[in-house]
Formats: C-alpha cells, sequence, structure tokens
C-alpha cells in the first residue's frame, strides 16, 4: 500500500531529498470487475479482501521487479550496469539508465551475439552497433543513443532488452511496493520519471528544498500514464 512506511534520506545541512514508494497496478476498471465478481466460476478469477488469484496469463502487478525511478540531475556522472546473455534470453527484460552510461554485456549463450541498439518504432529509426561478442566473451558498450529503445542480437531473436534512456538521468529499480529515495540534492527544482515498460512512463517536476525531504509516491497503471499526458 501506498501509505506503509517508505525510507527518508538521511538529512544533511544545505541538502535535499526526495523519497517514496513505487507500485504497479491493473486497470481500475477491471479491479471493480475483480470485487464485483468474485468466485471461482468468474472470468476474473478469485478473490478474497480484494487481493486477487492471478491466473497463468494474467500479469500479477503486485510481483513486478522492474520498475524504475529516474531523477534528472546536472553533472551526473556515467553509470555501468550489466546484462547477460543466455541461449535462452537476456538476465534483464527492461533497463533504465542515462545516455552516456555503459552497459557491460556478457554473453553467456553458446555462439557469438552480434548486438545492436535501436529506436522503437514510435521514437524514430536511430540504430547503434557493436562489434561481434563472442561466446563467453564480455564487452562494455557506451550508450549514445535517448528515448524507447531495444537491445536486439541479429543472431537469436530471444535476446531482447528494452531500455529507456534519458540524457542526465540517475535511475534505480524497485519491486512493486518498494521504497526509493534520492539523498544529497542541492535545492532547486528536479524531474521525476516512474517507468515500466508495460505501461508506459509518469513525469513529475519536484521542488527540493534544504534540510527537507519531499515525498512523491506513484502507482503505473495504464490509467495513471494516460492522465499524465
Amino acid at each position: 500500500m501506498l501509505t506503509s512506511c517508505a525510507n527518508a534520506p538521511d538529512v544533511i545541512p544545505g541538502k535535499g531529498g526526495i523519497y517514496g514508494r513505487l507500485s504497479a497496478d491493473s486497470h481500475p476498471a477491471f479491479n471493480k470487475k475483480l470485487e464485483s465478481n468474485q468466485g471461482s466460476g468468474s472470468v476474473y478469477g478469485d478473490t478474497q479482501a480484494n487481493d486477487a488469484k492471478y491466473r497463468d496469463n494474467m500479469v500479477d502487478y503486485h510481483q513486478l521487479d522492474e520498475l524504475y525511478v529516474g531523477l534528472i540531475q546536472p553533472n551526473l556522472s556515467p553509470q555501468q550496469h550489466q546484462l547477460t546473455a543466455t541461449s535462452e534470453g537476456m538476465s534483464s527484460h527492461s533497463l533504465a539508465l542515462a545516455v552516456g552510461d555503459t552497459l557491460q554485456l556478457h554473453n553467456n549463450s553458446t555462439q557469438s551475439q552480434r548486438f545492436y541498439i535501436a529506436e522503437t518504432a514510435d521514437t524514430g529509426e536511430g540504430i547503434q552497433t557493436f562489434p561481434t561478442l563472442e561466446a563467453g566473451a564480455t564487452a562494455n558498450y557506451k550508450i549514445d543513443l535517448e528515448g524507447d529503445l531495444e537491445l536486439l542480437s541479429e543472431d537469436n531473436e530471444n535476446l531482447k532488452t528494452l531500455l529507456f534512456a534519458k540524457k542526465n538521468m540517475l535511475a534505480k529499480r524497485v519491486s512493486s511496493g518498494d521504497s526509493y529515495q534520492f539523498g544529497n540534492l542541492d535545492p532547486g527544482s528536479y524531474q521525476l520519471i516512474f517507468w515500466y515498460w508495460r505501461l508506459g512512463k509518469i513525469q513529475q517536476i519536484v521542488q527540493v528544498r534544504a534540510e527537507e525531504n519531499s515525498r512523491v509516491d506513484k502507482t503505473l497503471t495504464v490509467d495513471s500514464v494516460i492522465k499524465a499526458h
């Protein structure tokens, strides 16, 4: 629940912070149908105390573990992120990162892979290609493209990770219902971006004041993302 405890950053003289809790949930109209159609015979599944028992072909949003909170801040140092490719797929389905960050990619599949990053159809036609990565090898790739992207392999269609890249964005991954925090921030205006690959993004401007922590809780749903645009 969004009303549960979320840890705030330590108060530092002259600095401020942002913290909160990020969750994902089903379409609100779907939740209402769950509540009003309880019972094993319902096409909406079983519910007890508004807690849905999700079927195999349903998304249990409360169990998602690839939600991201991004904070845009100036003079951000490049970060390094890790992904592992096996013959069956990638270690992460999605990843949020900053333009200029390094992607350390380990090829743990049984064959060499020719990876590349492409903008999605909605954002453009930019492509960033990389040298062939031999089986068992590791390489570092710098992210040059911005926006909604896909990391793909020309040699294995199962190797795919959805990327969201933004300039000067420090991103943190959380599970649904978990808390996040950004501390030691100079007073001023900051942009927060909440993202999950199948629900989209919510962006919000937050004012940070010295010796204060601002709490921002969000729930990503189809409705909340549509209303944010």
